[in-house]
């Protein structure tokens, strides 16, 4: 059981939630490059937002071209291949962040319902481009605050990251009534999923590591074959991809724990051995587990 479930008894008490979210920034830079500059195929394990300053580029994602002018916002979500070049006739500047956030239902929301290009008519533009203003003027500080100034950062992303809020709540209101009916049922699944997840894998150590998502689908009362293909409809990806996302939030906000040990961690969260979850660590990040604890307490 949760332990702050107990925490109040009172059925009058007002609760603020429980926030359990781990944030990611980095890479946020400002550069100017020449009309030959060209980034070779990539791609992030979070979402990258760029914005052209002066200049044009030419981003192509899936074999497709979009051309960005000055001023022009791009959202690349995590895993997304792409290729960015200067097509300008001089020089290009531009600026560009990646974030990430552990919590899967906004990641999946803002998945399907923003935007990949926010041009000056987009009705979000003028604010995205504000906040983004808020980044471009820390660059030029001189007087540095290793503490202050990433929790001046932190509350830019978290102003950020509720215009895209406001971006899904307003594309979720086209949804007709069948298909709320269709994302309900979906939430269903995910929330008998991340309460099994907690159930076995946080809040007891001893349980059976093992979760089977078809008997899960089948205690709500769908039959399996609906339930998968809801499940994926509403959410762009499997039900046992969704368990891997908790998984990798947990193993996250573990990770920056360093009273935790990583043999611990990969105990919980029921890995035969440590260097099957630093392979699999490895696979979802693009770092090992030290790796990506010694950068998040830097």
């Amino acid at each position: 059981m949760d332990i702050y479930e107990n925490t109040y008894e009172s059925t009058n008490a007002k609760r603020l939630p429980i926030i359990d979210w781990n944030i990611r920034f980095f890479g946020a830079h400002m550069q100017t490059v020449s009309k030959e500059w060209v980034v070779a195929k990539e791609f992030h394990h979070a979402f990258e937002i760029l914005i052209v300053l002066e200049g044009k580029q030419e981003t192509i994602i899936e074999n497709q071209i979009y051309l960005l002018n000055s001023g022009d916002i791009m959202l690349i979500p995590p895993g997304v291949e792409h290729i960015n070049r200067c097509i300008s006739n001089n020089s290009m500047t531009y600026f560009c962040a990646h974030f990430d956030i552990d919590e899967p239902s906004l990641r999946i929301e803002m998945l399907k319902n923003c935007e990949l290009i926010y041009s000056p008519a987009s009705p979000f533009y003028q604010r995205i481009k504000s906040t983004l203003e808020k980044w471009f003027d820390m660059l030029s500080i001189t007087d540095i605050r290793p503490v202050k100034d990433k929790l001046q950062i932190q509350v830019v992303l978290f102003e950020l990251l509720e215009i895209f809020v406001d971006i899904v709540s307003q594309n979720q209101k086209k949804f007709s009534n069948s298909s709320m009916t269709t994302t309900k049922y979906a939430k269903e699944i995910a929330d008998a999923i991340r309460s099994n997840f907690k159930r076995n894998y946080l809040y007891n150590e001893d349980a059976d590591k093992t979760i089977h998502i078809q008997p899960i689908i089948a205690s709500l009362g769908f039959s399996p074959n609906y339930g998968l293909e809801i499940f994926q409809k509403v959410y762009q990806m499997s039900p046992r991809k969704y368990l891997s996302e908790l998984k990798l939030q947990e193993a996250k906000i573990l990770i920056q724990q360093p009273d935790v040990s990583l043999k611990e961690i990969s105990n919980l969260l029921g890995y035969k051995n440590l260097s099957h979850f630093s392979r699999q660590f490895k696979r979802w990040t693009g770092l090992s587990p030290t790796e990506f604890r010694k950068n998040s307490i830097k």
